[in-house]
């Protein structure tokens, strides 16, 4: 008897281990200490509107500045309402300067964002329209 029950305290106390590893690795990179929006527009401002579910719906565009444990990300938010619920989209072309949005182009099909580091993001609508 009390060799399987220091077999299932070795099992358990691996898997306490274990779980701690992860939060220590992957926790810290979702959690965001400090948000800054950088630039935001609405697609109804452009006169573009998506339909979903039978309705028409604007969209919003947020580019942010995310301060994270691990460092500094920054990030496209998408949807009918991003500040609540949004598409994430990675921002990261690799450059050390913070992303600037030079023109955004709201498509019937979705959008497309040019930066004025010459890069360039699409998003298809299907992506974000539906988000809730």
């Amino acid at each position: 008897m009390p060799r399987s029950f220091s077999v299932v305290l070795k099992a358990l106390l691996g898997v306490v281990v274990l779980c701690v590893v992860v939060l220590v690795v992957v926790g810290p990179s979702s959690v965001a200490l400090h948000e800054e929006v950088l630039h935001a527009e609405r697609s109804q401002d452009a006169g573009v509107t998506y339909e979903y579910g039978g309705s028409r719906y604007s969209s919003d565009l947020y580019l942010l500045r995310i301060l994270r444990p691990t460092g500094v990300e920054y990030e496209l938010h998408l949807g009918p309402h991003a500040e609540v619920s949004y598409y994430p989209v990675e921002v990261g072309f690799g450059a050390a300067d913070e992303p600037r949005i030079h023109d955004v182009r709201w498509l019937p099909d979705g959008v497309r964002v040019l930066f004025a580091s010459g890069e360039a993001l699409e998003v298809p609508a299907d992506n974000f329209r539906s988000v809730r």
